[in-house]
This record gives structure tokens, C-alpha cells and sequence, in this order.
């Protein structure tokens, strides 16, 4: 029990240094408070389902940008929500906070990835390089990542707030590891290995140049 509060208050450490981990805007799950807000989980663990979504549905052949429209659709909900609350227009839910996050990291991850395969760094960030199309064209009507793909990623974001609504107030601990897991891994990546690799990545092209 020990080494499990230790490990917890780790990942609330490490959640502290990107969230404001509020109380009543935090999901009490498995006996804990996760390590970051509503919103943040949500948006971590849609950014896992984003990946899985790139490695079973990606078009391999196609240039185009992920489907313009449902990326739309399932970014702005989070923005719209984030800002009106931010500017005081309504007082979001965790309902809402986490459905919207979700929706928000599914799409995300493969926009993430396309743009990279546009930027010059293309091919050069180790794991990204093997989810990434062969080449990017946004003039290209074939979708990488087509309106059929985003529309399942947006039924699993559905059925997973469905799931993760119905563990809050568990005392089984299980589910506190089964959700903190994944989120701090995905603070891991995007915060503190994927900026660096990006910036290492930028430097040693610049110096081949010189």
C-alpha cells in the first residue's frame, strides 16, 4: 500500500505541473482523485484513442489531411466549452468537461501527426515516423484519415465517457490505475518527450545543413 500511495501522489505531482487539478472539476475514481481535471483526462486519454485510430483506419496510400469537417466538429465543442466558461457565458460539468475533452484528443492525434508529416521534421521523431503518410498534400481530396474513421473514433470517445462516467465514486482501485495510467503517460509523451525530440530533431537538421 505503501508503494501505491507513493506512485499516486507521483502522478499528482506530475499532473500539477500541467493542470490545476481543482477538486470539483477532478473525477474521484478508484478511491483517489485522478491525476488531472475532468477536461485533461478526457483530452489524454481521446489523444490514446487518436493513435489506435491512425494505426487500424489510416487510408496508407492517401495525401490528403485528415476529414476537415468532422475534425471540426469534434475539436470545437472543447474550445466553445473552454472559452464560454473561461469568459464566464456558463458553468461547465464534468459531463461535459470529459465528453468534450475526449472528442477533443481523438482528433487531435491525427492532426498532430499529418501536420508533422508537413513540417520539415517529417520522418524524424522515432515512433511518430511509423504512423505518419508517406507524404502530405492538403489539396488532396483522399482523406489519410477519412469522415468513416473520425465518425468511429467518436462513437469509442462516446462509449469510453459512457464507461469512465460510470466509475466515478468507485472505491476499487483498479480503475484508478486503469485511467491514470494511460493520462500520464500521455503527459509523458506530449510534454515531456515529443517537445524534445521535436527540438533535437530541428537542431541536427540544421547542422547537416550548415
Amino acid at each position: 500500500m505503501q508503494l501505491a500511495d507513493e506512485i499516486v501522489r507521483l502522478f499528482n505531482f506530475i499532473g500539477s505541473l500541467v493542470c490545476h487539478q481543482r477538486p470539483e472539476r477532478t473525477l474521484w475514481i478508484g478511491g483517489h482523485y485522478l491525476p488531472v481535471c475532468a477536461r485533461d483526462t478526457g483530452a489524454l486519454i481521446g489523444l490514446s484513442l487518436g493513435y489506435g485510430l491512425i494505426l487500424f483506419l489510416r487510408k496508407k496510400g492517401a495525401k490528403g489531411p485528415p476529414h476537415l469537417y468532422v475534425t471540426l466538429v469534434m475539436l470545437l465543442p472543447m474550445l466553445i466549452d473552454s472559452f464560454a466558461q473561461l469568459f464566464g457565458f456558463w458553468t461547465s460539468t464534468n459531463d461535459v468537461r470529459l465528453l468534450t475533452g475526449l472528442l477533443f484528443g481523438t482528433a487531435l492525434a491525427p492532426m498532430l501527426v499529418y501536420m508533422l508529416t508537413l513540417s520539415p521534421l517529417n520522418g524524424k521523431i522515432p515512433v511518430l515516423k511509423r504512423l505518419q503518410p508517406d507524404t502530405a498534400d492538403l489539396d488532396d481530396k483522399n482523406s489519410w484519415l477519412d469522415a468513416k474513421a473520425l465518425v468511429v473514433g467518436t462513437a469509442l470517445s462516446l462509449v469510453l465517457f459512457l464507461v469512465i462516467r460510470g466509475l466515478v465514486g468507485s472505491e476499487f482501485a483498479f480503475f484508478y490505475w486503469l485511467l491514470s495510467v494511460p493520462t500520464m503517460a500521455g503527459i509523458v509523451w506530449h510534454v515531456f518527450v515529443l517537445p524534445p525530440l521535436l527540438l533535437v530533431a530541428a537542431l541536427s537538421k540544421h547542422v547537416r545543413r550548415k
